[in-house]
């Protein structure tokens, strides 16, 4: 007997029944198989963002697709079994194991991607018995903030920057055939301090602490980089309201997004226990414009577009395309929320949405509840 069966010759016919009776996602990851099997069965049409939910110590998570409001579990892969999520692009995971490796895994392929380990970061020593880092058991918990990648990576093409560090942010990259994680800086970002990164037409886009962007290309044999915004030297101006550059760097989390047209945004959380009290001056969005000085110019409208935020590569998605969603929002999935679990309190997370033209929250209009694991946006590569 064949020990290698050539299951692609399998009749059409059979492995169209055989496809029309998985459920989502599993129909995805059957028409993945091959060219012959893709073609037997009909695209899975289920539009994204989806959102990943996954509780500890559990076997299962669940998709939620936002535009269609509809759900569906999906047993995880061995290798997402006690892990940290660490970001996610375009269809892959970043994750972290307790040993400290890290993989790209694309849940719906089956397909990993070994990335160097963090033992390999710069300036992680063992001193005297002991991390220069937090313990190995809490370090995905407090160190690393994201992961970020280029699109479509491969084992023999992939880059990625680790943003990690507690109090400071440092910026770490590597890339396909290197065994080791890089400090991410050239002569002119030296001891800079970073909040946030974001891949974007073929570079990462890093925001220091003190608001200033800068964008590496790491394209080439070393890392290039340009300036995009100077730090607001004096702060910012959200219409009647001025944010000084001490509450900048202070009180407010930072994250950059771009829309599907290219247009750059930096947000401004005000860090809080709880979103329910905040008001619209806790969210300010700008949008870079630059032609003018300060180039940073203060948005109350973002028109059709919407955009999400959180550990993942931010994404950004038109309400033209997905009715019944809610347009011109920002999508936080960090945001706090005390719940009584058996008589105790616990912080949770949930998502968030943040009405710009309205200036307040807004309900998510999703069956999420919340979770002990940030929920993760996920944007399937397959159909």
């Amino acid at each position: 007997m064949d020990s290698h069966p050539e299951w692609r010759l399998l009749p059409r016919d059979l492995l169209t029944k055989i496809g029309e009776k998985l459920p989502i996602p599993h129909r995805a990851c059957f028409r993945a198989t091959c060219k012959d099997w893709c073609s037997a069965v009909l695209p899975v049409v289920i539009p994204s963002p989806w959102l990943l939910l996954v509780g500890r110590n559990s076997d299962t998570c669940t998709f939620l697709s936002i535009p269609a409001k509809r759900t569906f579990t999906y047993s995880l892969l061995p290798e997402l079994h006690g892990v940290q999520y660490v970001g996610s692009h375009a269809g892959w995971l970043a994750v972290l194991y307790r040993n400290l490796d890290v993989s790209l895994i694309n849940p719906l392929r089956a397909t990993r991607i070994c990335l160097p380990s963090y033992r390999t970061l710069p300036n992680f020593e063992l001193l005297d018995g002991s991390c220069a880092h937090p313990p190995l058991n809490q370090f995905s918990y407090y160190s690393v903030t994201k992961v970020i990648f280029a699109a479509n990576p491969t084992p023999h093409n992939y880059t990625a920057v680790t943003l990690y560090g507690i109090p400071r942010g440092e910026i770490t990259y590597a890339k396909a055939g290197g065994d080791r994680w890089n400090l991410l800086q050239t002569t002119s970002t030296r001891n800079r301090s970073y909040e946030d990164v974001m891949y974007h037409d073929g570079k990462f886009y890093c925001i220091t602490f003190e608001a200033e962007v800068f964008a590496f290309d790491l394209s080439g044999v070393s890392p290039t980089v340009t300036v995009v915004a100077e730090s607001p030297s004096l702060g910012l101006t959200h219409f009647d309201y001025h944010t000084p550059l001490s509450r900048i760097t202070s009180i407010h989390s930072k994250y950059l997004a771009c829309s599907s047209t290219g247009e750059l945004f930096l947000i401004l959380r005000q860090v809080l226990l709880s979103y329910e009290s905040l008001g619209w001056k806790a969210i300010m969005v700008w949008r870079y414009n630059p032609h003018r000085q300060p180039c940073w110019e203060a948005v109350n409208n973002l028109g059709n577009t919407s955009l999400l935020v959180g550990i993942n590569n931010s994404i950004s998605f038109s309400a033209e395309n997905s009715p019944g969603e809610r347009r011109d929002c920002v999508y936080f999935t960090e945001a706090p929320v005390r719940t009584i679990v058996d008589g105790r309190e616990e912080l949770n997370h949930s998502i968030v949405v943040y009405d710009v033209e309205q200036g307040r929250w807004a309900p998510a209009n999703s069956p999420l509840q919340p979770h002990l694991l940030p929920p993760i946006w996920f944007t399937p590569s397959i159909s």
